[in-house]
C-alpha cells in the first residue's frame, strides 16, 4: 500500500470524532500553534518513522527511501546540528538536508548554506546534494536573496508549504499526521480522531502503534495545553478499545496475520523444509503450503531463464 491507501474503513465506529470533540470541549483559548522546537522534534521522529513520507512531499518515488538512512548529524565546529539529513546508500543518490522553519528569520538561507558547507568540508561525502525547506505557509519564507539567488534557480533547494499541498495528501496515514500542524484549531479533534481510526489498518504492529500514539500525544500536548499528558493518552485508549471491538479491525487483523504466516511459509519453503512440517508450524493448510512452493521454484526457474549465457569458445 502506498502512503495515501490508507482510509478509514467504512465500518469503525463512527462515534469517535464526537467523543474527541466532546472531550476537549472545542474551546479556541485551550489550543496553541506548536512552537518551533517542537515542530522540529516531531518531523524528526516523523521522518525516522515514515521516511517514505518525504520523498512523496517532495515528489518522488517514495520506494527511493529504501536507499537511505535519516539521521541528525552535528556540524562539531559550530556545534549546530541539523533538523535531519537522508543519507544515501550509493554515491549516484543525492544527500538531502532536512530543514523544518515554524518561525520567521530572515537569515534562514544564509544560515542554512552556511551550515551545509562546513558539513561539506567536515564530511566529505562524494555525494551531490539537495536541501528541503517546509514551512507551515509562505509567509514563514524570508524569500529569495541576490546571494543565494544560484541555490533557488539551479534546483538544489526546495521549498514545502505545507498548507499549499493538495487536501488528497493528507487523507492517507501517515501523511495525515501533519494536519495537526497545519490545520485550523477547531478542526483538531477531528483530525486526530481520524488519524487513530486509520492506524490499526495502517500499522498492525502493537508496539509500533504505542510508537505511534507516543508521537501524536506530544504533538497534541502543545495543541491542546489545557489537557494533560494523562487525559490525552486515555482519550486515546478510548478511542482504539472502540475500534479494536469493530468487525472491520478483525477483518484486517485477520488478513496481517495471514500474511504473516505465508510470508514465514515462503522463508521456510527457501530453506528447502518439508512441506508437512512448514504446514504444521505455520498453521496453513497443506494445499496452501504446496501453492508457495510452486509459486516460489516458478519465480526461481524464471531467473534462471532471465541470466544471459555465457558463451563458449
Amino acid at each position: 500500500m502506498g502512503l495515501g491507501e490508507h482510509f478509514i474503513h467504512p465500518s469503525f465506529p463512527k462515534t469517535n470524532i464526537a467523543f474527541f470533540k466532546n472531550f476537549v470541549n472545542l474551546q479556541k483559548k485551550s489550543l496553541s500553534p506548536v512552537n518551533s522546537m517542537k515542530t522540529d522534534s516531531f518531523f524528526y521522529r516523523f521522518f525516522s518513522e515514515f521516511p517514505q513520507a518525504f520523498f512523496v512531499l517532495i515528489g518522488e518515488d517514495e520506494k527511493k527511501a529504501n536507499r537511505y538512512e535519516f539521521k541528525s548529524i552535528e556540524v562539531k565546529e559550530q556545534g549546530f546540528r541539523f533538523d535531519g539529513v537522508f543519507l544515501p546508500e550509493t554515491s549516484d543518490d543525492f544527500i538531502y538536508f532536512v530543514e523544518v522553519q515554524f518561525r520567521k528569520d530572515p537569515d534562514l538561507y544564509s544560515g542554512l548554506f552556511a551550515e551545509i558547507y562546513l558539513y561539506l568540508r567536515q564530511y566529505k561525502p562524494v555525494n551531490d546534494w539537495r536541501t528541503v525547506v517546509f514551512f507551515p505557509n509562505e509567509s514563514f519564507d524570508p524569500g529569495v536573496h541576490p546571494h543565494s539567488r544560484e541555490f533557488f534557480e539551479s534546483g538544489r533547494l526546495t521549498r514545502v508549504y505545507l498548507e499549499k499541498l493538495p487536501e488528497a495528501y493528507f487523507e492517507g496515514f501517515p501523511l495525515s499526521m501533519l494536519q495537526i500542524i497545519t490545520e485550523a484549531d477547531a478542526e483538531i479533534p477531528g483530525v486526530a480522531a481520524k488519524i487513530v481510526e486509520q492506524l490499526p489498518g495502517a500499522i498492525h504492529d502493537h508496539h509500533e502503534q504505542k510508537k505511534i500514539i507516543d508521537l501524536l500525544v506530544n504533538l497534541l500536548m502543545h495543541r491542546l495545553p489545557n489537557l494533560s499528558r494523562k487525559e490525552i493518552e486515555k482519550m486515546f485508549d478510548t478511542i482504539l478499545s472502540d475500534i479494536k471491538k469493530s468487525r472491520a479491525y478483525q477483518e484486517i487483523a485477520q488478513e496481517a496475520a495471514y500474511e504473516n504466516k505465508r510470508t514465514i511459509a515462503l522463508a521456510m519453503a527457501k530453506k528447502k523444509m518439508n512441506l508437512a512440517l512448514i504446514s504444521e508450524l505455520t498453521g496453513l493448510s497443506k494445499a496452501e503450503v504446496l501453492e508457495i512452493a510452486k509459486d516460489l521454484n516458478h519465480r526461481q526457474k524464471s531467473r534462471k531463464l532471465g541470466k544471459p549465457k555465457k558463451e563458449s569458445y
